[in-house]
């Protein structure tokens, strides 16, 4: 009986954009098993999926869940301990609360912030080795982008809003929220520190998803001033931003190479610039370049060679993060704008419809 209540959580959840896939080892029922008792898997099959725009409100989910014969006071109990726990998505307006469940990634993973365990870790690498990737996202969209750090745009650029990270932050009302990176956190629980900074306070969050994390405790909240000076921070250590895949960002993670899975599998590509969306890429001049190699050292997916002791970059490898920029000495390397522009969508619900209508899509392609 409680494993048919897990197997309808998996199918029910499967059906998100990014979906949950069933998994051969039963590591996708150890996962939710781990995740939520068996009363919270019954409540989580009525919960639907919306990333901020339209979760819905307890009342809402009452209605649909009463005829169960849960009260309304314990309906709410535990979605309160599901949201603390980080098993599902949680929203507050003044009084009123509104909750919808998670993606594996971007969700349940990050939301194990500061809670993390061997077990946890242990089935989810499990499940997300064996099932992760185009099963549970087949289409080409991608839930997070590259942006440059905050080097000077030549004015002919005309460097988007969304592109522009210092732009981001003043043009957001709040709350900001600093967080610790759960994948430096990962890596520092097998014993393997971040190779490229010291500190954990990496992630932020800003609007609806800043305010989940104060109101579960997850992070620190911030002033606008203090984000920027945390980008800045990042800049210095050489971290990729890679924000939300979206005009209205919701996050702006700071990565590395060392710690995070996606740059990580990146590096190792023979073309990583073709699997990133990003709208720039960095170009040397040789006549100004020393071949000092400081570029080298800062470019996290290898897009950097000396030849005949000048700078060359891979423009197949060149992510646009523009990190090598700030570091060159003699100001050899400049940023350049690629010719097809990638304009996100204009929130992250509009990205994960776009996911859902290609996913359908391409099923239905798939079934004839």
């Amino acid at each position: 009986m409680t494993e048919n209540i897990y197997r309808k959580l998996q199918e029910h959840l499967d059906k998100m954009p990014i979906g949950f896939p069933r998994a051969k080892s039963g590591a996708d029922i150890r996962l939710l098993e781990y995740l939520f008792t068996p009363e919270e898997a019954k409540i989580a099959t009525f919960l639907k999926f919306e990333w901020y725009r339209d979760v819905e409100s307890l009342e809402q989910i009452y209605e649909r869940i009463k005829n169960t014969g849960i009260s309304l006071k314990d309906l709410e109990r535990n979605l309160d301990n599901m949201a603390k726990k980080g098993s599902i998505l949680s929203k507050r307006e003044g009084k009123k609360k509104y909750f919808g469940n998670a993606l594996v990634i971007i969700g349940l993973y990050e939301y194990q912030v500061n809670k993390l365990t061997t077990e946890f870790l242990n089935v989810l690498n499990e499940y997300i080795s064996e099932v992760w990737g185009a099963e549970a996202n087949p289409t080409d969209y991608h839930q997070l982008r590259v942006i440059p750090v905050d080097v000077s745009f030549d004015s002919e650029l005309n460097i988007a809003p969304y592109d522009n990270v210092k732009k981001i932050i003043e043009d957001c009302d709040g709350p900001f929220v600093k967080i610790n990176c759960v994948c430096r956190q990962e890596m520092e629980f097998h014993g393997e520190p971040c190779k490229m900074t010291k500190h954990n306070d990496n992630c932020l969050g800003l609007g609806d998803m800043a305010q989940m994390y104060i109101d579960q405790g997850w992070g620190t909240q911030i002033s606008k001033e203090e984000t920027l000076e945390i980008l800045h921070r990042n800049q210095e250590e050489g971290l990729i931003f890679r924000p939300s895949n979206s005009q209205k960002v919701d996050f702006i993670c700071s990565c590395c190479y060392c710690c995070d899975g996606g740059i990580s599998s990146l590096r190792n590509l023979p073309n990583p610039a073709d699997f990133v969306d990003s709208n720039y890429y960095s170009q040397i001049d040789p006549e100004l370049c020393t071949g000092c190699g400081t570029c080298l050292e800062r470019c996290q997916v290898k897009a950097i060679t000396l030849i005949d002791d000048i700078a060359s970059i891979d423009l197949k490898r060149c992510i646009g993060c523009g990190n090598c920029i700030i570091v060159c000495p003699s100001e050899a390397i400049s940023l350049h704008q690629k010719e097809e522009q990638y304009i996100p969508p204009q929130t992250m619900d509009d990205l994960y419809d776009m996911i859902l209508i290609e996913k359908t899509k391409l099923k239905e392609r798939k079934s004839k």
